[in-house]
């Protein structure tokens, strides 16, 4: 518990204390206090239970005679104050939303209580004696009135009489139906009615009383019927509690649980109210959510500062409020620096589209702060579909995706959500949760693409080169989860799989014929490359798999190793190491990425491959003569890469050679080894060994 949520039990006590007196000593009012606290601080974690929480503290503190209006505000802002600032804003929610339920349940239920008591002796006064009946008449709290049965009012007592704004005399012989309003509910007065004609013997009720002067009073009312030796309604004893401010403070504790303190707009919980009653309308409507973030509001708040921020988001709310309210689409605070615009009846996804276009240049207006003026502007995502087929919770969720897509995109748009794309996600996702499990399962394997010297077309090594056996997708190629492996960090305990199962498969192949050893190529992934333990896991698989160092070659991307300055070097350290003990080094798809050249001169590297984007593009250019020498697109590139390799003590790897041509002009500019469908497609790793002997066919090109 934090050192505020710590003074919670002692705060609570001083607030309820000074909220009003109570038939408690101190002592017992820090008891209650300690024990109210406790039931909050053990239901901070999920919003069940923080609402039922509060709705027992709300409870409670009736049991406890704090039932001043002042009570439950103080309770409130001592909460407040005191709680941890980490938790959920859904659960702070819950936790008031339940204390204010609780609270008035608890006060409508011992007034209920007192109600009952007095009405018993107004009707016992009344059959016992005029003196009697006087005495609880006028002594009692609570407005009392009494009417024949024809609805005339034969007498009210002073507390009504306020309620009403009337003067007691006067109020004698008025009907009752006099102080209907328009906006009273129709079962107030059914009920009514209904008590007159003697179809029932009790009501109760609540409605608002205007007074002479304009002011409205809310009151509660309970009523029994007197009935008479005809056995018709003869009198109607009624009894008034003002409920005024109870009411008030109620919906003002409904307005701080479903609305945005900074801004004023609705919350997340009011836009869910909202969102779930568009949906539960007519199923022939659309509807569309479109949700919003600033872009880079995180910056604002580092540079300017939070109550700058809040500043901020308090003009933007109000620009989202002119340029959308007036066509009747509401607009929420969902917290932090989004927002929620909802559409309740769009004729397509044209109609969504023109609401964002107008708020995203309402934003995009100069706003000044503190003397600045900053150009913001904001991403959307748009969500528009038929009421049908989808809860509240997941058409928020397609926005939020949506947005992010907007904002992948360049921020400063509006994306459409696509549920092909979403789906594609989706799946995606699933298998990046699924990943850390196939290699438990045994689901992975790897196979072999031959790397050829391009001279005499001998087999020098062999990239190895992962697969899953997915068991409902099939077979799957490493394009289909190393990338997920790399963003979601399986890709150290993948990489570090694959090197050991290759060292192991490649220390058993055999000697080929010319007596030069094969070597094995493993992809090492850039977060193995600046994992402090690669030189001793490189060791570990050589050592187990008793491969001689100088037959295991590993490929590095230009990304894992080309970072100047200080954040470069221990990956060049490590590199160096490995090189130290005998491994080769690759720098792989190299000029697809930084290209720097003279930090390339400076790595411990033993070999470079040309990416196959260079290698497709060697087809002659058309328009040369006849007799004349053809020059390929891409030729000059190749040509440059492989003088750099050679300058730097490189042998050189080209990558992707699918025909003959493309070979033989590697084979002229003076690449050493290539690799591609040209020699042969990756191989199962127990025909490696017979390819190694005795080289490979046309059959093995197709």
């Amino acid at each position: 518990m934090s050192e505020s949520a710590g003074a919670l039990p002692s705060a609570w006590a001083a607030a309820l204390a000074a909220a009003g007196s109570v038939p408690m000593s101190a002592a017992e009012t820090r008891a209650l206090a300690a024990v109210l606290a406790e039931w909050v601080g053990d239901a901070l974690s999920d919003p069940v239970d923080s609402r039922k929480a509060g709705i027992a503290v709300g409870a409670a503190l009736i049991d406890s005679h704090h039932t001043q209006p002042e009570s439950l505000a103080a309770s409130i802002t001592v909460l407040s104050d005191h709680l941890p600032t980490g938790i959920d804003p859904a659960v702070r929610t819950a936790l008031y939303a339940g204390l204010a339920a609780g609270y008035a349940e608890g006060l409508r239920d011992r007034t209920r209580r007192e109600q009952e008591s007095i009405r018993i002796a107004v009707l016992d006064a009344h059959r016992t004696g005029e003196a009697r009946f006087r005495a609880v008449f006028r002594g009692a709290v609570l407005g009392i009135g009494i009417a024949d049965g024809e609805g005339r009012i034969l007498e009210i007592n002073e507390p009504l009489a306020r309620i009403l704004g009337l003067d007691a005399k006067a109020a004698r012989g008025l009907a009752i139906s006099s102080l209907r309003r328009p906006t009273d509910p129709a079962d107030y007065w059914d009920q009514y009615h209904a008590l007159l004609a003697g179809r029932r013997r009790q009501m109760t009720g609540e409605k608002a009383f205007v007074r002479p002067d304009g002011e409205v009073i809310w009151a509660r009312m309970r009523a029994s019927t007197v009935i008479g030796d005809d056995g018709k309604t003869a009198l109607v004893v009624g009894l008034f509690e003002d409920i005024t401010e109870r009411r008030e403070m109620t919906e003002l504790l409904r307005h701080q649980a479903t609305h945005d303190p900074l801004t004023g707009l609705p919350n997340r919980t009011q836009l869910l109210e909202q969102l779930t009653a568009t949906l539960d309308g007519d199923e022939a409507s659309r509807i569309a959510v479109c949700f919003l973030d600033i872009d880079g509001f995180k910056a604002v708040n580092d540079t300017l500062g939070h109550d700058a921020g809040d500043r901020l988001l308090v003009q933007v709310a109000t620009r989202l409020r002119e340029a959308v309210e007036p066509q009747g689409h509401p607009v929420a605070r969902m917290g932090g620096d989004e927002f929620v615009i909802l559409l309740p009846d769009t004729a397509g996804p044209q109609s969504a589209i023109e609401v964002a276009e107008r708020v995203l240049e309402a934003i995009r207006q100069p706003i000044v702060l503190d003397g600045r003026e900053l150009t913001v502007t904001a991403s959307v995502g748009i969500v528009e579909q038929p009421v049908t087929g989808a809860g509240p919770s997941e058409v928020l969720r397609a926005a939020d995706i949506t947005l992010y897509w907007a904002k992948a995109a360049g921020r400063d748009r509006w994306a459409l959500f696509d549920p092909q794309r979403n789906a594609r996600q989706v799946a995606r996702y699933a298998l990046s949760q699924e990943l850390p499990g196939a290699l438990e399962r045994g689901e992975l394997f790897l196979e072999y693409q031959p790397i050829v010297d391009l001279a005499d077309q001998r087999v020098r090594s062999f990239e190895a080169l992962v697969r899953w056996n997915h068991p409902e997708h099939g077979l799957l190629g490493p394009g289909r989860f190393v990338a997920l492996a790399e963003e979601t960090g399986v890709i150290v305990a993948l990489g570090r799989w694959v090197l050991h199962r290759a060292v192991a498969e490649a220390a058993t192949w055999p000697r080929p014929p010319d007596g030069a050893p094969v070597t094995v190529s493993v992809n090492v992934a850039v977060r193995q490359v600046r994992d402090p333990g690669l030189v001793q896991e490189v060791r570990a698989a050589l050592d187990a798999g008793g491969l001689p160092p100088a037959r295991l070659q590993l490929e590095l991307t230009e990304s894992a190793v080309m970072e100047p300055g200080k954040r470069g070097r221990p990956a060049v350290q490590r590199l160096r190491e490995l090189s130290d003990l005998g491994v080769r080094i690759a720098i792989d798809d190299f000029g697809t990425g930084y290209s720097n050249l003279a930090y390339l001169r400076r790595l411990p590297a033993h070999t470079l491959k040309i990416d196959s984007s260079f290698v497709k593009g060697l087809i002659p250019t058309a328009g040369a003569g006849d007799g004349a020498a053809q020059e390929s697109s891409e030729e000059p590139i190749v040509s440059s890469l492989i003088n750099l390799a050679r300058a730097c003590g490189m042998m050189v790897i080209a990558e992707g050679v699918e025909t003959a041509a493309q070979a033989e002009t590697l084979r002229k500019l003076g690449a050493d080894t290539g690799q591609g469908y040209y020699f042969a497609r990756p191989l199962p790793a127990d025909q490696v060994p017979g390819v190694i002997l005795s080289g490979f066919g046309e059959a093995d090109r197709q």
